[in-house]
């Protein structure tokens, strides 16, 4: 907070600066007075971090600067603006000045890049302190080597900050002790935990057995708590992954679940807007070629210009998917469902060139418009794939948990056709359950950026 609160009151003197000093004149100077701004600097300030605040900006165990956290110094930012220019209005703090419009913005767009150049450089320092002088750090000893606790293990390390520091595993097994599980060492039994805590500079202690039983787990929460290290269990939930499960308070009882895609209520109306919005203009901008795309396919082979497929998308539901035809007509009469390959020699000519360029979706803006898809999303499959997975592959129907898409988080990675369905399915349920509106702009651009690339 205080390096934010640094960020932002260096920030508005820089913003006022570029305005009316710098020697690339932004706007027209006009008639200044310098301490008109000033009287409104501190309320600027404090107001900058009470929205950020609002915004969550100073969770505990997050961190320092990351993509959540930018989203969040964005919104702060937005929000500080607004509190700033109704403050002013209501209580006039100088009422003879008419503060120059363009500042605002300015404001916004100066003190987000300070925000997060301070951040990144206390991010650095932190870091530092943690990695090469232990400030800061938690020894942290877990309790058993199970899929469980190795699960537990490989999270912590893959956290950007060192905040944790594993010194090692606790087993059951008294031969397991000085081997190695995932790079680290078993140092112990289990029994041993409450003599190992004082020699080995505990400060954490994670139960990761399935094994043990409540009334175990309370007994070592207390004998910990003796000792003053803090004890803390994980939830084994039939061995399901950590990155899957999320916990709500609920009348005070911790509820532990599946994670659900936070694309609900004001953030799926907001999606659903920007999905009408861009579907409509694209329609527009790229309804010139359609006759042009229609020729071609008629004169290069029989059959309808336009195909439609049965697919499956939000909740289950199904519906009819459009397509300019690049194949030859009623392909799979013979063969049934299967999927199309990179040399599928049921391609025509008009149509091997359409999906080189991916010109075979354009219809599919149809299907956003009206609701069947988005812009972004785990793409549709046919409900005869969907049958056989759902039974193959555990939380396959979580996909259809948000409207299918016309590009999604697999797609960008290369994971198309006859890729791997289990690889598609985890970065599906990715963006599932980490979706924010920012995400869906990264994968747009990604895609017009892998557009560009295969049609140069």
């Amino acid at each position: 907070m205080a390096a934010d609160a640094l960020a932002v009151a260096l920030a508005l003197p820089f913003t006022y600066w570029l305005r009316f000093h710098a020697p690339f004149p932004l706007a027209p100077r006009g008639e200044w007075q310098v301490a008109d701004y000033w009287r409104i600097y501190p309320v600027a300030v404090l107001s900058w971090i009470v929205a950020l605040a609002s915004v969550h900006a100073y969770a505990l165990g997050h961190e320092i600067l990351s993509m959540r956290v930018m989203q969040r110094l964005v919104k702060g930012s937005l929000l500080a603006v607004a509190i700033i220019i109704t403050v002013n209005f209501f209580f006039r703090i100088a009422p003879e000045t008419a503060y120059a419009r363009v500042l605002a913005p300015m404001a916004f767009a100066v003190s987000v890049v300070f925000l997060a150049g301070t951040r990144w450089m206390l991010r650095r320092i932190v870091r530092h302190l943690q990695e090469k002088r232990g400030i800061g750090q938690k020894r942290v000893l877990l309790y058993g080597t199970g899929d469980l606790a190795r699960s537990v293990a490989q999270r912590i390390r893959d956290q950007a900050h060192p905040t944790f520091r594993i010194v090692g595993f606790l087993s059951d097994n008294r031969g397991d002790i000085g081997r190695e599980v995932n790079d680290l060492p078993v140092v112990g039994e289990c029994s041993q935990l409450l003599d190992l805590l004082a020699p080995l500079g505990v400060d954490d202690v994670i139960l990761a057995d399935p094994q043990l039983a409540p009334d175990r787990i309370l007994e070592l929460m207390l004998d910990c708590e003796k000792r003053m290290v803090n004890c803390r269990t994980v939830p084994n939930l039939f061995q399901t992954s950590l990155a899957e499960v999320q916990s709500e308070l609920f009348e005070g009882v911790p509820l532990y679940g599946l994670k659900e895609t936070p694309l609900q209520g004001l953030n799926a109306a907001m999606k659903r807007t920007f999905d009408i919005v861009v579907s409509a203009a694209s329609l527009i901008l790229t309804a010139p070629l359609y006759p042009f795309i229609a020729l071609a396919i008629k004169l290069d082979s029989p059959g309808p210009v336009l195909y439609k497929q049965r697919r499956t998308s939000l909740d289950g539901t199904t519906f009819n998917l459009y397509k300019f035809r690049s194949m030859i007509a009623n392909a799979e009469e013979e063969t049934g469902p299967v999927w199309a390959t990179e040399d599928d020699p049921r391609k025509t000519r008009v149509g091997r060139w359409l999906r080189r360029w991916n010109l075979d979706e354009l219809p599919q803006l149809i299907n956003v418009l009206r609701g069947d898809m988005s812009l972004v999303g785990p793409r549709p499959e046919r409900p005869f794939f969907v049958k056989q997975f759902r039974e193959q592959l555990p939380r396959y129907m979580a996909r259809h948990k948000v409207r299918t898409g016309l590009t999604g988080w697999a797609q960008v990675h290369g994971l198309r056709g006859r890729s791997s369905i289990e690889d598609r399915l985890a970065y599906d349920l990715y963006y599932i359950e980490n979706w924010s509106f920012w995400l869906d702009l990264k994968i747009l651009a990604m895609t017009l950026r892998a557009w560009r690339r295969g049609a140069q």
